[in-house]
């Protein structure tokens, strides 16, 4: 298995670049000070439960047909949880 090293200032400039790397097989190990992290793709069938995974499924089936608040901003976001 390959893998490459980057900081954390290579990972922020091209987080798509490294996810893709992940994903396809790559450990992504990244640097903070002395810390070390490895990026790796998370097999959501085996951690999730089957009503965890039936949950996530609405909401995308959800947001899909708009039926979604979109909050761009962490104002909104916290106005709009302080009004549910």
């Amino acid at each position: 298995m390959a893998a490459i090293e980057i900081t954390t200032s290579e990972f922020r400039k091209n987080q798509k670049k490294f996810f893709d790397l992940a994903a396809k097989g790559t450990s992504v190990i990244i640097y903070r000070g002395k810390e070390l992290f490895k990026i790796s793709p998370v097999d959501t069938q085996r951690i999730l439960d089957d009503e965890t995974m039936a949950q996530i499924e609405e909401s995308r089936e959800q947001a899909a047909r708009g039926e979604a608040t979109v909050c761009k901003t962490y104002e909104e976001s916290v106005k709009h949880l302080n009004s549910i």
